[in-house]
């Protein structure tokens, strides 16, 4: 199956950009007049087309853009640059050898102990999440005190006053019914003893602009942020953020509302997480992973993720829904399925875009 490179001139924040989409040569509809593709993403599975002919337009691009691995924006790319999707393959690969994660939704790299993760379930399971080795052995079962899981989705480990801690984000909503999510965070507990923790902090979010899907959670320790992805099969990522509380009190509870800082024109994302060594953000869908490199750590956040990304293709597990870096600048994920596979993505040398001399003032605030 080819491909082929479609680049469409469009607005974004008040100014002109290009987004670069590389789309699949699928099949497509038999049905004269019609000709719109048949999907062929496992998770999908859309039918030949029914639509109208008068919503012909509107069916071609919901259905392109669904089948397309994955398209971003950039601001005025120079000629002849185009980042260019890269198959990649997919090493270290082992099965969770413990079935108590058949939806693993969620993915982090331990910062207590290197060589372990932390994973949890989709939803059907109680406040629990699980810590396995990289051998797929799991050692550790951590359960959580009144604390429900009603669609945790993401979670992540990160740096906060020289101690190691873990945030999981109960913050699913496919029918976009829930006026508020809840982000769960305490130190991260040793991935070799199993334990119930009733010292957890909470803080409830809401969005500016109503109830959104969110699968991806990422914290920003350097700028201070946690940042939400939300999901939907249009290609408009909305990227929220929310500041990460002082971590000096003991156990907190907060309500916040999010700030939008921009879209990303990806469809379907399931994962993200910071290499915190770089400042890099790495997104992903079911097809792809995408890295918005950042110059410096401390860049403008809303500024890094203007830029065009790398892509990379994802090997053709079930259904990738979870993605972490780890402290050697790994990039490790799993997919649903029953046993769960774990494994180490293979990259090419990220492109780092240079700094600009120009000081942009949200560079001081990291937004």
């Amino acid at each position: 199956m080819g491909y082929i490179d479609v680049k469409i001139v469009t607005h974004h924040f008040n100014d002109t950009v290009n987004v670069i989409a590389r789309l699949p040569r699928i099949p497509v509809c038999r049905i004269p007049v019609c000709r719109i593709p048949v999907c062929r993403i496992p998770v999908c599975r859309i039918p030949v087309c029914r639509i109208p002919v008068r919503k012909l337009w509107c069916g071609w691009l919901l259905v392109a853009l669904v089948c397309n691995s994955g398209c971003s924006v950039a601001e005025n790319p120079p000629a002849g640059k185009e980042k260019k999707s890269e198959a990649i393959g997919v090493t270290d690969v082992v099965f969770l050898a413990d079935r108590s994660v058949p939806e693993s939704s969620g993915l982090a790299s331990s910062l207590r102990r290197k060589g372990y993760f932390w994973t949890h379930n989709d939803s059907g399971d109680r406040a629990s999440f699980y810590a396995y080795d990289r051998n797929g052995r799991r050692t550790a079962k951590v359960k959580l005190k009144n604390v429900t899981a009603d669609d945790w989705e993401d979670c992540c480990t990160f740096s906060s006053d020289g101690k190691p801690r873990i945030l999981i984000a109960d913050c699913g909503d496919n029918k976009r019914r829930r006026s508020k999510i809840q982000l769960f965070l305490m130190e991260e507990p040793d991935p070799r003893e199993s334990v119930s923790l009733k010292k957890v902090s909470r803080i409830t979010v809401r969005y500016p602009d109503g109830a959104r899907d969110c699968e991806a959670v990422a914290v920003d320790g350097t700028r201070k942020q946690i940042v939400l992805l939300t999901k939907s099969f249009l290609p408009q990522a909305g990227v929220y953020v929310v500041p990460l509380p002082d971590q000096g009190k003991e156990v907190f509870d907060v309500t916040v509302t999010a700030t939008k800082i921009g879209s990303l024109v990806l469809p379907l994302v399931t994962a993200a997480d910071f290499d915190e060594a770089t400042g890099d953000l790495w997104v992903t869908n079911y097809l792809q992973a995408f890295c918005f490199p950042a110059s410096k750590p401390t860049q403008s956040l809303t500024r890094q993720i203007k830029q065009l990304p790398q892509a990379f293709d994802l090997p053709k597990w079930r259904q990738i829904e979870a993605m972490t870096v780890d402290e050697e600048q790994n990039v490790w994920i799993t997919s649903e399925g029953s046993p769960t596979p774990l494994g180490r993505l293979v990259l090419k040398k990220i492109d780092r875009p240079a700094e600009t001399s120009t000081k942009q003032s949200s560079d001081k605030t990291g937004n």
